[in-house]
């Protein structure tokens, strides 16, 4: 089931990024909600535990909770990217499955998100604003400062979100009999 599911992401990555090309929107494939779901499934694929612990955890405390939200303030989506979004979270659930989530992985998380706000400043245009890396969400943006303010209260509230959903996932486990 894991390589099935990780082969049906894959090819709702392939589906997303050939719309985002046509779009105009490529760089968009750098927000860390598509590159973890790369991660989960090539890691579902080769059933690889770090990488799919770490996907599922960006998925489950960052990308679904972000998603809900880019949706809830009007933003566009296509159906790849609606089924890459809902499936992600339920298939690395599904792999993680009686196993806990070791208390390197949020951090490893938060690790992967500065280097992809380094990549977004390298490589995407500002106006995109890929993973926030030039400015605050724009819906918050005329109520917080741009800037290294900003940027650490969104790495603090960040490694919050991991660490709880973390905690939460180890608890269910814990909890659960044999």
């Amino acid at each position: 089931m894991n390589r099935a599911g990780g082969a049906c992401m894959l090819l709702l990555l392939a589906i997303l990024a050939v719309q985002k090309t046509q779009d105009g929107l490529a760089p968009e494939l750098l927000w860390m909600c598509h590159v973890t779901s790369a991660m989960l499934a090539l890691g579902l694929v080769a059933n690889a535990a770090p990488l799919i612990a770490t996907g599922f955890l960006c998925q489950a405390a960052i990308a679904m909770p972000a998603y809900v939200l880019h949706l809830a303030t009007g933003g566009h989506t296509s159906v790849a990217s609606f089924l890459l979004h809902v499936s992600a979270p339920v298939l690395g659930a599904l792999a993680m499955r009686g196993r806990r989530m070791p208390a390197a992985i949020a951090w490893i998380a938060l690790l992967l998100y500065q280097l992809l706000i380094a990549l977004s400043q390298a490589f995407t245009p500002e106006s995109m604003n890929v993973n926030l890396a030039f400015r605050p969400w724009d819906p918050l943006a005329g109520f917080l400062p741009s800037g290294w303010p900003v940027r650490v209260l969104n790495l603090a509230l960040m490694l919050a979100q991991l660490q709880m959903v973390r905690w939460l996932w180890n608890r269910s486990v814990a909890a659960k009999p044999g």
